[in-house]
């Protein structure tokens, strides 16, 4: 009898291990299933890190020339091409604040635009003074719509292609939210709306890489995220 229990228990460590392996292969699926795919969007926000290699010495400077007429003729080529890139994107970013008429020394204008990582980033501000969507909806007002018609414009003259992300303020301050409606579900309405009014006035679909719904995640920085200039649309414009 003795020798029966001793091997019963001898065998209890098998089964307990089994399952401990069992346990730690499901853990290692969710986790590869729940794992970020990379972004290979050419569009990039201002605060993504630049992960190109970094660039060789000149060569030049070492008492010998490694590049061919060639080369060097390639890389004068694609420094004009940056150069003219950027001007047409100043040229486009111009035109955006002629047409939404946009004072930049107006602490409470409704909109910015600027160069950022070769594209131009506008960032439409859902405020009181001008709001850009009606008070928690993804419904445009004739401000919001009008800004979207002139953005259209640009987008289909130039061939461009858009990033447009929905940022909502810390809930605190403006009208109550709905119980079943959070800040997540009216960023991400708003982006979407404001991609499907876009499609509606000629904008391609390929035209629009990506949406998203950021709610109070990324408030701006050194305000209040109560505050409403976190309500805010903003867009990615890019050439290709």
């Amino acid at each position: 009898m003795g020798k029966k229990k001793d091997e019963h228990h001898g065998g209890a460590w098998k089964v307990a291990y089994a399952d401990f392996v069992t346990a730690m292969m499901a853990l290692f699926i969710v986790l590869w299933i729940i794992a970020p795919e990379p972004n290979n969007n050419k569009i990039v926000y201002e605060d993504e890190i630049d992960t190109a290699p970094p660039q060789p010495p000149d060569a030049g400077a070492q008492g010998g020339d490694a590049k061919s007429p060639g080369e060097k003729n390639m890389d004068k080529e694609g420094e004009g091409s940056a150069k003219k890139k950027k001007k047409d994107l100043q040229f486009i970013a111009d035109e955006i604040i002629k047409l939404l008429k946009i004072d930049e020394t107006d602490p409470y204008r409704p909109a910015d635009v600027k160069l950022v990582n070769k594209t131009i980033k506008v960032t439409l501000y859902d405020r009181n003074r001008k709001p850009f969507f009606k008070s928690n909806t993804a419904d445009l007002t004739e401000w919001g719509d009008f800004v979207l018609k002139s953005i259209a414009m640009l987008t289909v003259k130039n061939d461009m292609r858009l990033l447009l992300d929905g940022h909502t303020a810390k809930i605190g301050r403006g009208a109550p939210m709905p119980q079943d409606y959070s800040p997540w579900e009216l960023s991400a309405d708003r982006a979407s709306a404001s991609r499907r009014r876009l499609l509606g006035l000629d904008v391609r679909q390929d035209q629009v890489v990506r949406i998203t719904g950021y709610a109070d995640t990324r408030p701006i920085e050194k305000i209040d995220p109560t505050f409403e200039h976190n309500q805010r649309l903003t867009i990615h414009m890019g050439i290709q």
